[in-house]
């Protein structure tokens, strides 16, 4: 009989830790209005420290294309996220189908990444708003070319509103192939702001140090437009610079982050 994995248990723990959750409140779901908010972690690599009320579903979804020096590359990511209260949420996500084509041209259905993300606390005059998160990554499919590993991550986050700019500050460690723990930090600061009516503009730098042949090193610049016509729906596109030419020259990506639906209302800070 096979075991299932490290993260597979992981996994079963935090759905059933999310089911619980979910019990202690009554649904009624409904459409989203005027009141509810999207908080989009895409299309930066920094994330918002803030969550969407309790009972939100947010949805991310987009298309990437990288550059590197001898293949090239199109993702599609998404991310799907449950707020369960002011401090809890769940996100599950992935770089998704991804083909790349060069020199070993391949096609694969990325990592599935679980986990919970805790907000700590809400911003303040001069504090800024906190929470952590902790990840595993899933394997899917074999394919060749597609490393099949267990992998784990963790992030602190920090976000203030410093007059019309949001600042958005993380930090990280991605271990990846659990049994050997390949070890890779990351930083990203992220900047954003209105600019007119519903249009917004961002900028990023950020970084990622060496954990080849896993995960090489990366890092760069990316700028953004983003577009919401409504509080829960936003659009965004743009591309990113990379730093390190042999790891990846330039990325461009567009993509959409909604909220379809509010299981409950209540609860929110």
């Amino acid at each position: 009989m096979t075991h299932p994995s490290k993260a597979v248990r992981a996994l079963r723990h935090l759905v059933t830790v999310g089911a619980a959750l979910s019990t202690r409140t009554a649904f009624a779901a409904d459409l989203p209005g005027d009141s509810d908010r999207a908080l989009p972690c895409r299309p930066t690599i920094a994330c918002t420290a803030d969550l969407a009320a309790a009972g939100t579903l947010e949805v991310e979804a987009g298309w990437n294309a990288s550059r590197q020096p001898d293949a090239r590359t199109v993702s599609f990511p998404f991310l799907v996220k449950q707020t369960f209260t002011d401090a809890v949420q769940l996100q599950v996500g992935s770089n998704g189908f991804t083909s790349i084509r060069g020199a070993a041209p391949t096609e694969y259905l990325d990592d599935i990444v679980v986990g919970p993300k805790f907000h700590l606390r809400d911003q303040g005059t001069l504090a800024p708003s906190l929470a952590l998160s902790a990840a595993v990554g899933i394997p899917t499919f074999a394919a060749a070319g597609y490393a099949r590993n267990d992998d784990a991550f963790f992030t602190a986050y920090a976000s203030k509103d410093i007059g019309r700019l949001h600042a958005d500050l993380n930090a990280g460690l991605a271990l990846w192939e659990l049994e050997k723990a390949k070890v890779q930090s990351m930083v990203a600061l992220s900047l954003s702001t209105t600019v007119a009516g519903p249009l917004g503009a961002l900028v990023e730098g950020y970084g990622m140090s060496n954990a080849a042949p896993v995960a090489p090193r990366d890092g760069g610049v990316r700028f953004g437009l983003t577009l919401a016509p409504r509080a829960w729906l936003v659009f965004d596109a743009g591309g990113d610079v990379g730093v390190f030419p042999s790891t990846r020259g330039s990325t461009v990506f567009v993509g959409v982050t909604w909220v379809p639906v509010v299981f409950w209302r209540g609860g929110a800070r």
